[in-house]
């Protein structure tokens, strides 16, 4: 089982997926399958920058809270190459205090863990699961934290080699 489906099981039925065409795949073709499951993805489409995950769930966030659905879990996925590229949004989202998860999958490199430290500048949690069988629990705990904290919170599962793996 991908990192990116263990993610998307353990954030529960009720959460907002946000993710890329790119990505799209690795969560299982959510279009393909139940209508349910289609409308909790947000896809950003395979066009844009890179990062643009980012400030889309920042947009979900609020548009959810509007809406009084501030219970609901947003979640966005992200290649971990692409953490640097989402640094400006990732301070808004902290100093505006949008919770949310960001779950960045792919292999331990020196840009996820430097985005480790940027986050815990900003005053916001961040984590680092190597583990497979950790991977769930951690989701659970990003969670808990955003809301805890009303901050995003930074997962970064390094847990297989790359993100297709």
């Amino acid at each position: 089982m991908t990192a990116c489906r263990v993610i998307d099981e353990a954030a529960g039925p009720d959460a907002y997926i946000v993710t890329d065409a790119g990505l799209r795949r690795l969560c299982g073709d959510p279009h393909r399958s139940s209508s349910h499951r289609a409308q909790r993805y947000v896809v950003c489409g395979g066009n844009g920058p890179p990062g643009r995950q980012v400030p889309v769930t920042i947009g979900v966030r609020v548009a959810l809270d509007a809406l009084g659905r501030r219970d609901t879990t947003v979640v966005t996925l992200v290649p971990v190459h692409e953490l640097p590229r989402a640094t400006d949004a990732l301070a808004f989202a902290a100093l505006h205090e949008v919770p949310f998860v960001l779950a960045a999958v792919g292999p331990d490199d020196p840009s996820g863990r430097r985005s480790l430290e940027l986050m815990r500048a900003y005053g916001c949690s961040a984590h680092r699961v190597g583990d497979p069988d950790a991977l769930r629990s951690a989701v659970t705990w990003a969670r808990k934290e955003t809301v805890t904290t009303a901050r995003p919170v930074l997962l970064l599962a390094t847990a297989h080699p790359s993100p297709e793996a």
